[in-house]
């Protein structure tokens, strides 16, 4: 029998399956150069700088029983100062779009437009998590010849991808760093859904609204559809829309004050009491939803109550 007639068959019989290599584990990330990641970092200090300083009305207001905010110019000012902004950085983000793909021997970065950057394992030295999470929590890469590597990844949840390269010895002790954790605690506990912003700001409104607006008509017309009888829809519609503007305004300005508590609390915990970075931010998160949800409520009963 010539040779080239035998078959290699494996224990059980039969014909071994082809040889394959396994798949790369894909991530999804957003590669930043220095500049872009600058000016987004810039823009989003200037957004938080602009929403504490409208929430530092609102509370002075509240505590002084003054009314100086008025609404047309804070929304305008949010508009201009907060809305536009946080729109360009989410441009910025779009265009920064990238994958990182995790093979055997090294990763490979594929920015938006296309163009790969290969990176062997044994080139990067460090992978350090960004000292500011801003655009998102991110990472930096060291390179073995002292460089910094011309991209910095923002990922929200770095945790998985460090994961992957920890099999290949390229992720150090990053896991257990204070700012993953906080980012991986962030990522799988805030809800930042459309349908969630929906409810909370322009839906729940509505409540605290109906309950000021039926308190006005019933003292200055006598009932909650009096003034509807006497001067029709369109006047009755203005009256509520000149409480519902303010009142979702506050509570928006309300809320921004709240997150920025709760994200303080939860990157102090995993800063100081890591084994607990995923517990203080559900506390955190429940924190705000009841200051929010319940806590504005309670205020506008104890003002009736008064």
């Amino acid at each position: 029998m010539s040779s080239s007639s035998i078959l290699v068959t494996d224990a059980s019989g039969g014909t071994p399956p082809p040889a394959t290599t396994p798949e790369p584990a894909r991530f999804v990330v957003h590669a930043w150069t220095p500049g872009p990641r600058g000016l987004a970092v810039v823009t989003q200090l200037a957004v938080l700088g602009a929403l504490l300083h409208f929430a530092a009305q609102l509370w002075t207001d509240a505590f002084e029983g003054t009314q100086r905010m008025q609404p047309v110019p804070i929304a305008i000012g949010l508009v201009l100062r907060v809305i536009l902004p946080l729109a360009f950085v989410s441009a910025l983000r779009r265009g920064h779009r990238a994958t990182v793909d995790v093979d055997t021997h090294q990763w490979t970065l594929t920015l938006r437009g296309g163009a790969r950057m290969e990176i062997p394992f044994e080139a990067v030295a460090e992978l350090r998590p960004w000292r500011l999470p801003l655009p998102g929590p991110g990472l930096a890469l060291r390179m073995r010849s002292g460089r910094a590597f011309s991209h910095a990844l923002e990922v929200e949840d770095a945790v998985p991808l460090l994961n992957a390269l920890s099999q290949h010895g390229a992720a150090g002790a990053t896991q257990a760093h204070t700012l993953v954790r906080y980012a991986q605690a962030r990522h799988a506990l805030w809800r930042r859904r459309w349908y969630h912003l929906l409810v909370k700001f322009v839906l729940f409104p509505l409540v605290p609204t109906a309950i000021l607006f039926y308190s006005y008509q019933v003292i200055s017309f006598g009932g909650p559809l009096a003034e509807y009888k006497m001067y029709g829809l369109e006047a009755y519609l203005r009256s509520f829309g000149r409480y519902y503007a303010p009142v979702s305004l506050c509570m928006l300005l309300f809320a921004c004050f709240w997150r920025v508590v709760a994200e303080g609390a939860a990157l102090l915990a995993a800063w100081l009491l890591p084994a607990w970075a995923r517990g203080v931010r559900r506390a955190a998160e429940w924190g705000c939803r009841l200051v929010y949800y319940v806590g504005i409520l309670a205020l506008i009963g104890a003002r009736f109550m008064v």
